[in-house]
C-alpha cells in the first residue's frame, strides 16, 4: 500500500473577516498487475478549521485510521480480508522534510501503526528540500485547484458573528458559519473525480477542548488591536 499525505494550510477571504482553514490530502496510488506503482487512486481531503483546531501529528492518526476503512480505498488499503496490508509505504510532504521523520512523536505514532495493524513493514519519508514536485499527489492538487475558480465561500451563511470592529462576539456562530463553509467546499470536492477515481473530503468538527484555544486566540487578537492604535 502507497500512501501520500499532504498537509495543506489555506486561508479563504471575505469582506470584514478572514476565514482560516487547512485541509489534508491523502492520496493513495494503485499497483497494477505488472507491479507498477501508477499515479491513479483515491483521494481523502480533510477539512479543518484553523482557529478552532490544531494542525499537529494527532491531526494526521485520526484521518489515517479513517481513511483505511473507507469503502473508495478498499481495493489499495485492505486485503482480500478486510484487513490492513502488512506493508505500508507513507510520503509526507512537510514544510520541515529533513526533521519530519525524526521527530519523536513522528517516531512514536509509526511505532502505533505498526502495533495496531499487525504489519510487516512502516516505511515513512519525505522529499528532499525542493523536490516536493515529484510527489505524485501534487498532481492532484492542480485538479482540486481549478475546482476553486470562481467559487465564492460564505463567511455569515446564519448570520453575522462580528462586530463593527471585526472581533468574534459570537463563538458558537463562528463555528457554525465556518462548518457551512467546510460543507460547501467538501460538497464541490466531493464531485470531482480524478483519473476515474472517486475523491472523498469531509469537514472534521473541532474538538469541545478548542473553545477555550479559541479565546485566548481572540483575547490576544483583541489585545494586538488595542496595542496597535
Amino acid at each position: 500500500m502507497l500512501f501520500y499525505n499532504i498537509p495543506r494550510p489555506r486561508l479563504f477571504l471575505s469582506p470584514n473577516c478572514s476565514l482560516s482553514s487547512f485541509f489534508r490530502v491523502f492520496a493513495s496510488c494503485i499497483i497494477d498487475e505488472a507491479g507498477v506503482v501508477t499515479t491513479a487512486g483515491p483521494t481523502y481531503i480533510s477539512i479543518r478549521s484553523a482557529k478552532h483546531d490544531r494542525t499537529n501529528l494527532d491531526c494526521e492518526e485520526i484521518d489515517f485510521d479513517h481513511v483505511v476503512k473507507l469503502k473508495e480505498f478498499e481495493k489499495t488499503a485492505r486485503n482480500h480480508i478486510g484487513e490492513v496490508k502488512p506493508i505500508i509505504i507513507m510520503s509526507v510532504d512537510n514544510i520541515d522534510p529533513i526533521n519530519y521523520t525524526r521527530f519523536p512523536k513522528t517516531l512514536y505514532l509509526s511505532i502505533q501503526k505498526f502495533k495496531k495493524y499487525n504489519l510487516d513493514a512502516f516505511i515513512l519519508f519525505t522529499q528532499a528540500p525542493g523536490q516536493s514536485t515529484f510527489n505524485i499527489a501534487e498532481r492532484r492538487l492542480a485538479l482540486l485547484s481549478h475546482d476553486l475558480s470562481g467559487l465564492v465561500l460564505p463567511h455569515s451563511y446564519f448570520g453575522t458573528h462580528l462586530n463593527l470592529c471585526g472581533l468574534t462576539v459570537d463563538a458558537e456562530l463562528e463555528k457554525r458559519n465556518f462548518k457551512k463553509t467546510g460543507d460547501i467546499l467538501a460538497e464541490v470536492w466531493n464531485m470531482n473525480l480524478i483519473d476515474l477515481h472517486q475523491v472523498v473530503t469531509e469537514y472534521i468538527d473541532p474538538p469541545s477542548s478548542a473553545d477555550d484555544m479559541v479565546r485566548f486566540i481572540d483575547v490576544q487578537f483583541t489585545l494586538d488591536c488595542i496595542i496597535d492604535q
